[in-house]
């Protein structure tokens, strides 16, 4: 199977009810609607129930608004034993051009009825052209997250931010809640954080490391705690940690990164106007996070006929750039 044979696309139109205080979408709706496509590739790629289980690198390149028709694209691009990696892109489909609006890197685990790891059977083609360039990027990418897929989440003191009950709306056909479920309310509570913090207009940047630990099933008190860790001129980070208690007992479930930026009326950033700070490694992971969504800025897809990811363009090789 080549990755090209994986895609999948979904389209979503943006009513009122789906945006934020300022009029653009709402970062909860954007992030669960990638993992819906990201789910929607994984499980017809391999024909069996997968769940969310590590989310990475991803990046709200540009605005989407109240009417824009928003088109989503999935491919599986690397495949393990029991885990797939999925590529999930959107764009904002207007009358001239066609516009990038996010990117974002997820990796899926085939579970049994118990919860363990299954073997996934999948084999997916390293393939040429732009096919073998892809494949290969997101495999270093795979090997650079491996400690943080075995280990056990950061080392913060986080305080207690909110909490509410896992309903059966939010939950999987399996009975445990929807990885893009949680993701809508995190944004909202990562967005109170921050808000907390100083008090601004917020809208979501970039979504990093966010592992999914353990299950949470209907019924369970989710409890998260959430603090900012990195302040800059206009954007600053939040770290969160997420707990469950039920009737699986009191468990660590899940963690990760999301940073934000302080927006106007306009939504052009503003000055946060807090003292700046972050550790060596906060510092690190900015600038990083910065030069790749400069990159994607730049990228402009020539349309959507073509099978090809746009992220493509911003992989070095040249022959990632033959379609």
């Amino acid at each position: 199977m080549r990755i090209s044979d994986t895609m999948i696309e979904l389209v979503r139109l943006v009513a009122p009810h789906n945006s934020n205080p300022v009029g653009f979408l709402y970062g909860g709706y954007m992030l669960n609607w990638l993992v819906d496509a990201g789910t929607i590739a994984a499980m017809d790629t391999a024909k069996a129930d997968l769940v969310l289980g590590f989310l990475d690198r991803m990046h709200f390149v540009s605005p989407v608004k109240i009417g824009d028709i928003l088109v989503y694209r999935a491919w599986a691009v690397n495949a393990g034993k029991s885990s797939l990696t999925v590529l999930v892109e959107s764009y904002v489909k207007e009358p001239e051009e066609v516009r990038l609006a996010t990117v974002g890197r997820l990796i899926y685990v085939r579970v049994g009825k118990d919860g363990r790891p299954e073997p996934l059977g999948v084999e997916i083609e390293r393939g040429d052209g732009w096919e073998a360039s892809l494949h290969d990027a997101f495999s270093a990418w795979r090997r650079s997250v491996e400690p943080a897929l075995r280990g056990e989440g950061f080392v913060h003191d986080l305080p207690p931010l909110s909490a509410l009950m896992s309903m059966p709306e939010d939950a999987t056909s399996t009975g445990t809640m929807y990885g893009g479920r949680l993701l809508y309310y995190l944004d909202q509570f990562n967005a109170i954080a921050a808000f907390n913090f100083s008090p601004k207009i917020y809208v979501t940047a970039n979504v990093n490391a966010t592992a999914f630990r353990r299950p949470i099933f209907i019924g369970d008190i989710v409890e998260v705690r959430a603090g900012v860790t990195y302040v800059g001129t206009s954007s600053l980070e939040v770290t969160f940690d997420v707990h469950a208690r039920g009737r699986a007992g009191e468990r660590h479930v899940a963690e990760g990164r999301s940073t934000f930026v302080s927006v106007g009326e306009d939504g052009r950033p503003t000055p946060i106007g807090a003292k700046q700070f972050g550790d060596e490694e906060a510092r690190r992971r900015k600038e990083e996070e910065l030069k790749e969504a400069r990159a994607l800025k730049a990228l402009k897809p020539k349309n959507l006929d073509l099978r090809r990811p746009a992220i493509v363009d911003a992989l070095a090789p040249a022959d990632a750039r033959t379609s």
